[in-house]
């Protein structure tokens, strides 16, 4: 090795390390590098992608219009924010007490990407952080009535997934909002129900899960069954995956939801005590499978 370049290795050894976005001296320690540039970066200017968690720098990270999360490129180039029918948040506008409804539908494994985005009741997609399948994607649906109960379900129906843990996944249903559906009335409604009866509408809130908890008087964030955060709609984030395998319990989760919806609409706030809400409610749960079209038809198969 020649003088000179033992005297660049010097200064080089001298040169303080500084982030490479707020250029402030870096510590050994808490030093972490750009999974894309391989920039080194403080901890303070770390982003984390949500949904592949790749480390990430201020010039690499993406934002999404949609959630207000950091992805890196590759995982946001996987969402499209929902675009609602203008003619159904006509006729839904229209009409004050008409049942609506949206539906999350979370796969956490690979499926028929295209035949779920092209689908006119599909309003939009993303990535979830919930979902660390390479292949995994949470499709929003546009303003359902009750008319399109048939035709989701059949969507439903042809959602094959191929993930290792499709339990990861679950389903999250958005009912209306207005003056009379109130997060207690659907807490109450939640709590009012058999384990069994909580099974057959692809429920999981009566035994412990981290995304769905049923909490009285808690009602935000993504770890309740209940959730209020919404301005339109109420949330209910109790339900598993919805696909081939669970695609008959989906068609009776909706009718559960719409029962009791119309039953809050029905009666003025203050009117219905817990106990009433949570009769009704197991009532309905009781009531409703045997009037799907698909129970009917078992149903008329076993008597023939």
């Amino acid at each position: 090795m020649t003088n000179d370049s033992k005297t660049t290795d010097a200064v080089n050894d001298e040169t303080p390390r500084v982030c490479s976005c707020c250029d402030e001296p870096l510590r050994e320690d808490k030093t972490e590098h750009c999974a894309v540039c391989k920039g080194s970066m403080c901890a303070d200017c770390r982003y984390s992608c949500e949904n592949c968690g790749d480390i990430l720098c201020g010039d690499c990270v993406r934002w999404s219009d949609q959630d207000d999360c950091a992805y890196c490129a590759n995982c946001l180039s996987e969402s499209k924010a929902p675009a609602y029918s203008p003619e159904r948040q006509r006729i839904m506008d229209s009409h004050e007490h008409m049942f609506t409804v949206g539906l999350e539908i979370e796969i956490n494994g690979g499926h028929d990407h295209d035949k779920l985005k092209n689908h006119p009741l599909i309003a939009g997609y993303c990535t979830d952080g919930s979902l660390y399948h390479r292949d995994g994607l949470e499709y929003q649906t546009d303003i359902l009535f009750t008319t399109d109960f048939d035709a989701i379900n059949k969507l439903v129906e042809s959602i094959h997934c191929y993930g290792d843990e499709p339990e990861r996944a679950g389903g999250h249903m958005h009912v209306r909002r207005t003056r009379r559906q109130t997060p207690s009335r659907w807490y109450w409604a939640l709590k009012g129900l058999s384990d069994r009866q909580a099974r057959n509408l692809n429920m999981r809130h009566t035994y412990y899960n981290r995304w769905c908890e049923l909490r009285h008087g808690d009602y935000s964030g993504k770890d309740t069954a209940v959730n209020d955060t919404h301005a339109d709609t109420i949330e209910l984030r109790t339900f598993a995956r919805w696909d081939d395998t669970t695609a008959t319990r989906l068609a009776v989760a909706l009718e559960w939801a719409h029962h009791m919806w119309r039953y809050f609409e029905s009666h003025e706030l203050y009117q219905l005590k817990t106990a009433d809400i949570m009769r009704e409610s197991a009532r309905s749960a009781y009531a409703t499978p045997r009037t799907t079209p698909a129970m009917r038809l078992a149903t008329s198969r076993k008597e023939n």
